[in-house]
């Protein structure tokens, strides 16, 4: 049965009030002015102020316990979750494992053979290699704590820089430096202007992420798509509010952890990477990291496959 704890209490104590001042001979005059709105009001807010000053203590003194149950709760979800995506979630971190071991021999190789300072394009993509790396972990690590929606949205970030990376790789070293350089400024893309596609922009018209994602080579119908979607789930739109990826076909709004939709962030986010990892590596010819781009692109079918088969497995019937 629903209750409203606070607003019997309040009715309660004006009814023992009201009885009171009855019982001491107080005039209707009088009992009008107690039960008036303005004393009503300040009583009522009075009694909040106090109930919540009481709530505070309460939740002080029973907050370990009340954690210490729901992490307890949390373990449990975790556990589960690894069971049942464990083999996904390895075949993930033993991708970025072997970049990040791939990345480390390349930076060596570039060091010996051209020295500490190298071309602005190799910086650029570097650091834009190293944000990705950071990021993939970002996705993994919600992915295996039951966040699928979060996972997705740092997707986009993710996103965003295989097309930035793949813009400046494009369009070569002056891009490069423009990019580079523009750290220390307020620009946001204007650092692009320089690049062949852009001579013909009107100057007052700031270069949107769009259109570098229309220049750089990479867009796709499909990759829009997806793009499009993710910029719902991340801004507060019906979109992204009323469809989750951890909802089932229920009508109980999800709330908290989902053992489920981990699949496309995991898959997108390997991808992702993957492209930025072939740019970095690509900047200069090295033998090695030619035959370790290739076998990370075949990696990502297995990712692919060991995600279907858990998809397959837990998921497939409630869809």
């Amino acid at each position: 049965m629903a209750e409203d704890f606070v607003h019997e209490l309040f009715e309660t104590a004006m009814q023992e009030t009201i009885q009171e001042k009855i019982n001491n001979g107080a005039s209707e005059e009088q009992i009008e002015e107690l039960i008036g709105y303005e004393n009503c009001n300040n009583i009522y807010k009075t009694l909040v102020e106090q109930l919540s000053d009481d709530s505070v203590k309460s939740i002080e003194s029973i907050m370990y316990e009340k954690v210490m149950k729901e992490r307890g709760v949390t373990d449990e979800f975790l556990a589960r979750q690894n069971q049942k995506w464990g083999e996904a979630f390895v075949a993930s971190d033993a991708l970025y494992i072997c970049i990040i071991e791939s990345a480390d021999s390349y930076r060596d190789y570039v060091i010996e053979t051209h020295g500490q300072e190298v071309s602005y394009l190799y910086h650029a993509l570097a650091n834009i290699h190293g944000r990705a790396l950071q990021i993939y972990l970002e996705i993994m690590c919600l992915n295996k704590n039951g966040f699928a929606d979060g996972a997705y949205a740092r997707w986009r970030s993710l996103y965003e820089l295989s097309i930035i990376a793949t813009f400046i790789s494009k369009y070569g070293e002056k891009v490069a430096e423009a990019f580079v350089k523009s750290a220390d400024t307020e620009d946001v893309r204007e650092w692009a202007r320089g690049a062949e596609c852009f001579k013909n922009y009107p100057i007052k018209k700031k270069i949107s992420f769009n259109a570098i994602q229309s220049e750089c080579g990479l867009e796709t119908k499909e990759w829009k798509k997806e793009y499009s979607f993710v910029n719902k789930l991340v801004h507060a739109s019906s979109q992204g509010t009323m469809y989750r990826l951890g909802a089932d076909t229920s009508k109980a709004i999800p709330v908290g952890r989902s053992d489920s939709g981990m699949e496309i962030s995991a898959v997108h986010s390997a991808m992702s990477l993957v492209q930025i990892t072939k740019l970095f590596l690509g900047v200069f010819s090295h033998g090695d990291s030619t035959v370790a781009v290739l076998t990370f692109h075949k990696w990502i079918d297995k990712i692919i496959e060991y995600y279907e088969r858990v998809d397959e497995k837990h998921f497939l019937d409630k869809r």
